[in-house]
């Protein structure tokens, strides 16, 4: 997030893959660069053992915290730098019986010329349904003990923004241990939403462990996107990342926005930040501290203490105001949190700050003519709306090239980190999450895409 101060850890990187800068520990796909890295075990023994499995998560989470150094030396020019840059490679999956998919991301370090040794905070990670499968015991058909293997979803795709001092850990750490957290919160016939949402409470939960008194100022955003086998699209959601889908309609049908020629865009989460009244009501009722919320030039006394900040909603001027409202402690300058909800920041959660997400669901049977779902960080929508980020990835789903995918993640990036260079003096970390949706069979939609350059492997799963 743009305006946390600090120092930070920074990432391993692993070897190119593809001419491209392969992503970090985060790249699932690659069997060599996983043996590399520390494992993360979604096989959670049939017998619940919430002691081991807090041991595990706690193991990975340290492991995932290695130091790398940060770049030579302050940037010299307001630019992007690729050399800062990780990517993940576009892959392909079978969602369910009628749809498939393409996913890929980008995650851009931002630039700071004023500052010394920033390191990229955000994480970004895609898990395929082995990872987020576990282990139950059940009963056969011929009434023995058995043990069944099941998966909690196809594909998940996370992002996690990382902010304050120790930010970057908060989020490698966040994401090194979501999908296994995950597969074991729904184990046991737990249901799915249930589950999904006591995750991102439970992750939070070892962030802050791991990270002791680090916490208090430092956390991470955090929102994934679930693929289930059977077309539904579920969103958990935690700060002020975005999720975001693309429907495509006949020609001729009004799609609401300017900038996408046939999609029309759905926003799937809220932005959880302080402009929210229900999220300053909720956090008055669960603060255990004195607060108050404040802009920092009522702090500071230059302007009339007020709560009258607008909605901040999408497209609106508060939503790029320069003073954002923020939650403070009583009678101090501290922590100062524009966003209501994270994973970590303790003394956040004193006044309010929630790591409970915000669900919502997508279903892709009901909407077959949906082409993209886009999850991105606040880097993405700082000065781009949810239409302008969306009109790019048309475009390079339109043109059907290969690695379609990858090329509208890069654009989107290149796009957004213009718009800084237009508006601001320094550019906020930038990652974006692109998922092309393709239907299978040509009663689903008025413009069923054929995939030219699917690979034979997925080829031969859905024939």
């Amino acid at each position: 997030m743009a305006l946390a101060p600090g120092a930070y850890r920074a990432r391993e990187r692993a070897p190119a893959r593809d001419g491209h800068d392969a992503a970090c520990a985060t790249v699932a796909f690659d069997p060599a660069h996983r043996a590399a890295t520390p494992a993360i075990d979604a096989r959670a023994p049939s017998a619940h053992d919430a002691k081991a499995d807090n041991a595990r998560a706690g193991r990975a989470a340290t492991a995932w915290r290695p130091r790398a150094k940060p770049p030579r030396a302050r940037p010299l020019r307001f630019e992007m730098d690729a050399t800062r840059r990780e990517v993940a490679s576009e892959r392909a999956y079978a969602l369910s019986a009628r749809f498939a998919a393409r996913v890929a991301w980008c995650c851009q370090e931002g630039c700071y010329p004023h500052k010394d040794h920033h390191v990229n905070q955000d994480a970004c990670a895609t898990w395929e349904a082995r990872e987020m499968a576990h282990e139950e015991a059940v009963i056969d058909g011929e009434g023995n003990d058995a043990v069944e293997r099941r998966e909690t979803g196809r594909v998940l795709v996370g992002v996690f923004d990382g902010h304050g001092k120790h930010g970057e850990e908060c989020a490698q750490i966040a994401r090194a241990t979501f999908a296994e957290t995950l597969a074991r919160e729904t184990r046991g016939g737990a249901a799915l939403r249930d589950g999904y949402a006591r995750t991102f409470e439970a992750v939070n939960a070892v962030v802050c462990k791991e990270m002791g008194e680090n916490a208090s100022f430092s956390g991470s955003t955090a929102i994934t996107a679930l693929f289930d086998d059977e077309g539904v699209v579920r969103v958990g959601n935690v700060g002020d990342s975005r999720c975001v889908v693309g429907v495509e309609r006949a020609a001729g049908v009004a799609v609401g926005n300017r900038h996408t020629r046939r999609w029309e865009v759905r926003d799937l989460t809220h932005d959880q930040t302080c402009f929210r009244a229900d999220e300053r009501a909720r956090m008055k009722a669960e603060a255990t501290s004195p607060m108050t919320f404040a802009t920092i030039g009522m702090v500071l006394g230059e302007t009339e203490a007020h709560e009258d900040f607008g909605d901040g909603e999408p497209g609106s001027d508060e939503e790029y105001c320069d003073d954002p409202p923020r939650v403070f402690m009583a009678g101090y300058r501290f922590p100062g949190c524009a966003f209501t909800r994270s994973i970590g920041d303790t003394v956040g959660k004193s006044l309010g700050v929630s790591a409970t997400p915000e669900m919502s669901e997508f279903d892709l049977n009901a909407e077959p003519s949906t082409r993209c779902v886009v999850v991105a960080s606040d880097g993405v929508f700082e000065f781009m709306s949810s239409a302008e980020t969306m009109a790019i990835a048309e475009k390079f789903y339109e043109e059907n090239m290969p690695g379609a995918a990858e090329r509208a993640a890069h654009a989107i990036v290149r796009a957004a980190f213009s718009r800084w260079q237009e508006h601001d003096e320094r550019a906020d970390d930038i990652t974006a999450v692109v998922t092309f949706i393709y239907p299978l069979d040509s009663d689903t939609s008025t413009a069923t895409v054929v995939v030219n350059d699917m690979d034979d492997a997925l080829n031969k799963l859905l024939l």
